[in-house]
């Protein structure tokens, strides 16, 4: 293949990773799944005795742990029954408004007929005794005018029925202002010393730049991964610790690469697109206020700043390095050439 296609396909690879993580397709009806970052948070402040509750994604979803030997209804905005927690498990009620509007996507707009006196009709979405939903009454704050430096929103309540009494969930809803924009100098930082590394032309600086660019993503990227598998979440899904364990698969064969062994352009290329992947996914952290992955919000806008700045500058690094096995292949044809036509003369 040659280096101008090579590099044609690499910068649209680069281009569908760009587009996958910047739109992605999980986003849904009701805000992104598993934000990363975020302007606004609620919190729990009181929840009836025996139940535990957690805010999760922010703003966007509550997560509700009932005993077995209790039973507990979550009423909907319109004060009809919507999930009835028993010692069956969780059933949600379909002739709710707040079940139609939960569809992701939205299927349908609720029927006006249905009211808080509708017969509910029960259909079982759990055999356990937790279960987490959207619930717009948590964020329904965030529209307030604040007044300059105002971090309280305002509270937010959800109803619930105890074994037949009325006892909510409330809390409360902050806003954070949006981190400064001098966290974006850094990315150009990196990326400007890489390029400084790139003008000299040393092959030796070259691969010594390109094993320490690729240390940095990789260590950044197995931070990121952890803090988003574990992301402040109740429980860790099968799908989501697959992810963690691939990303972390990844992250020790990629040191081993580097630190032990002599990698090529090729390996550069794939730790440089990962390190982007990671950074683009983490790029809220560096314009919204709350972090809500498990990591302290610094050590994440970090490593972001190194998944892309390293990332960018890894690629620039590895389109030399390729450059360089093409010369050095090209001199060795060269020489083979030289040496046969001088045999065949004598």
């Amino acid at each position: 293949m040659s280096r101008s296609r090579a590099r044609i396909l690499v910068l649209a690879a680069f281009a569908a990773v760009i587009a996958l993580t910047a739109f992605p397709s999980a986003a849904g009806a009701h805000g992104p799944v598993a934000p990363v970052a975020s302007s606004y948070l609620a919190r729990v402040g009181a929840v009836p005795p025996g139940l535990e509750a957690k805010v999760i994604d922010g703003d966007q979803r509550m997560w509700l742990r009932v005993p077995a030997s209790k039973t507990v209804v979550v009423l909907d905005y319109r004060g009809a029954p919507y999930l009835r927690f028993s010692p069956a498990g969780v059933e949600v009620n379909q002739n709710s408004a707040m079940y139609y509007l939960n569809q992701t996507p939205v299927a349908e707009t609720p029927p006006p007929t249905l009211t808080a006196a509708t017969p509910p009709s029960w259909h079982r979405v759990s055999g356990g005794h937790d279960y987490g939903w959207h619930d717009g009454r948590l964020h329904a704050l965030a529209t307030v005018a604040l007044s300059p430096g105002a971090a309280f929103v305002g509270r937010w309540s959800v109803p619930l029925v105890v074994d037949g009494r009325l006892s909510p969930i409330s809390g409360g809803l902050w806003h954070a202002d949006n981190p400064s924009i001098v966290w974006f100098w850094p990315i150009v930082v990196v990326l400007l010393c890489v390029l400084a590394a790139w003008r000299v032309r040393r092959p030796a600086l070259d691969a010594a730049v390109s094993r320490l660019v690729a240390v940095a993503i990789l260590i950044a990227t197995a931070a990121a991964a952890l803090g988003r598998g574990l992301h402040g979440r109740p429980t860790l899904g099968v799908l989501q610790l697959i992810e963690l364990v691939v990303v972390l698969a990844f992250v020790a064969w990629g040191l081993y690469r580097v630190l032990l062994q002599r990698p090529g352009y090729f390996s550069y290329f794939v730790v440089a697109f990962v390190g982007l992947w990671e950074g683009v996914v983490l790029i809220p952290t560096l314009v919204h206020g709350f972090v809500l992955i498990a990591l302290p919000a610094s050590v994440a806008r970090a490593c972001a700043v190194l998944c892309l700045g390293g990332g960018v500058g890894l690629l620039v690094l590895a389109f030399r390095l390729s450059d360089q096995l093409q010369g050095r292949r090209a001199r060795s044809r060269g020489e083979v050439d030289e040496r046969s036509s001088v045999s065949a003369s004598t």
